[in-house]
Order: C-alpha cells, then structure tokens, then sequence
C-alpha cells in the first residue's frame, strides 16, 4: 500500500511544491491510467508496455489540460486553479463512466503462486510493483536533485521572478511538472488496480489518504512523500489487528495529526 500511495501523494506533493496549489483531479489521473492500460491491453500489448504507454498518454493529457486551461488563471490567487481542477476531477470520472460503465474489471493477469520472505505471503505482482515503485521515485529524486531540469524545478519553487532572471522559462516548468504529475499518477492508479480492481471510483476512494499522505510528507517533497506512504501504509495495514477495516481512512489521519503536532511542517521540508 506505500507503494501504491507514494506515486499519486508525490505527484501532488510536487505539483504544490512548483504551482502553490492542490490538484484535486490527480486521483482521477490515477483512474484514467488505468483504464487506457486496460484498453490498450485490448490491442494484444503486453501489461506493462500497455501501461507504460497509457501513462505517458495520461501525462500528455495532464499537460494538455494545463496548457489549454490551468495556464490563464496562475495568476489568479489559489482559488481558480483549485476550483478547476474539482471540476476536472468530476469530468474525468464521468468520462471514464461514459466509456467503460459502472461495474468491475480486471487486468488481464493470470494466477501465480505466491511466496513467503520473513513470515509475509507475498505475490510476484506485489514483489514487481514494490521494485517498479522503487526505481520510480529514486529515478524522480536524482532527476530533481542532480539535472539541469531539476535545478530549474527547485529555482521557480523557490523564487519564481529570480528564476526568469537567470533564464529559466516558467512555463516550461510547470507544463514539465504536470507531465510528470500525470505519469506518476497513471501508474499509481495502474498498480492500485493490479491489486484491487478497475472502478470509476478507484481514485475518488483513495483521495483522503493520498493528501494526508502529502501533508505529511511535507508539501513540495518527493522523499517526505515516499516517507509518509511508508509511515500511514504501515499503520494502517498493521491496524487491522485490533481495529475493522472500515477504521483505516480515519487512523491515517489520527496518524497525520499527532506528526504535524510534533512537525508542522511534515516530515521533510525541503522540497526534493
């Protein structure tokens, strides 16, 4: 479950750290992912290339909507882009309900034999998506920390007006950013689905957990995010010991309250 959480929370995390603002649709990007993967799957590609193209078309489309949309009210205040992007969120679910209906698919993946590391059942897909996940973020770290792309990312979340001066186009940032964004996204929605099942509400049932997991990591980091999808997946899992299933929603964020009592600023603050 860290695994799945830590793409989307990133991918929120990132979006405020450049455009000071929630994106309230990238759960709905982690649906239509899915969705064009199981699409695509239907043109005899194998899951993941079906899956890797599908992100990138979903990063292609967050960057899209962006550039055709988002980019006239930047300077607006926080509201407008926060109020367009509750309108694309139900846009994108409705339009996923329009193609694929209301019932429940499934991924095309035939049945394998788990196998057991420390005491844990664990099954080859869920070995594979821990280790995809992995290399997602760590790729995502270096990138922001050590490219030139990266240094122009952390310049404009630090100080916009400075960073055109020393020649960083903003624009090509934030449309970067929100390719980004929406690749993380799809994939996230991707591997959720490879667990559970494909659902016009796959990401409208995670967006609670996934800004908490956000807040928590610390708006704006990459790292704070992983960190936090680690922190909440690990107690909300191992909650279910003692505590329904129905209690995992509200522990994440009894967990997310007693951290930023004691760090307001979540776990990391810097934004990398």
């Amino acid at each position: 479950m860290a695994a799945i959480w830590s793409l989307p929370a990133a991918a929120i995390s990132l979006i405020y750290g450049v455009l000071r603002y929630p994106n309230f649709a990238i759960p709905e990007f982690m649906t239509l992912g899915a969705y064009l993967t199981l699409l695509l799957c239907g043109f005899s590609l194998p899951l993941w290339a079906a899956g890797l193209l599908a992100a990138v078309v979903t990063g292609l489309i967050a960057l899209a909507v962006d550039q055709t949309a988002f980019r006239f009210v930047r300077k607006a205040g926080i509201l407008p882009p926060v109020l367009l992007s509750l309108g694309l969120m139900l846009v994108l679910q409705n339009l996923v309900r329009f193609g694929w209906g209301n019932g429940n698919l499934q991924f095309p993946i035939l049945p394998m034999r788990p196998f057991i590391i420390a005491g844990f059942i664990i099954t080859p897909v869920q070995a594979a998506i821990i280790g995809l996940v992995i290399v997602i973020l760590a790729g995502v770290f270096l990138g922001l920390r050590y490219t030139e792309f990266g240094r122009a990312v952390r310049a404009t979340s630090t100080n916009p007006e400075l960073a055109i001066v020393t020649g960083v186009q903003p624009e090509r940032v934030y449309g970067a950013v929100l390719f980004a964004a929406g690749f993380l996204a799809a994939v996230g929605g991707i591997v959720l689905a490879t667990e559970t099942s494909l659902n016009p509400l796959l990401g409208w049932r995670v967006l609670i957990p996934l800004f908490a997991v956000a807040i928590l990591g610390g708006l704006g980091s990459v790292v704070g995010a992983a960190l936090a999808a680690v922190l909440v997946g690990l107690t909300s899992e191992f909650s279910l010991f003692i505590l329904p299933s129905s209690y995992k929603t509200a522990l994440a964020f009894l967990v997310l309250t007693l951290v930023l009592l004691v760090r307001p600023s979540g776990l990391v603050k810097s934004r990398s």
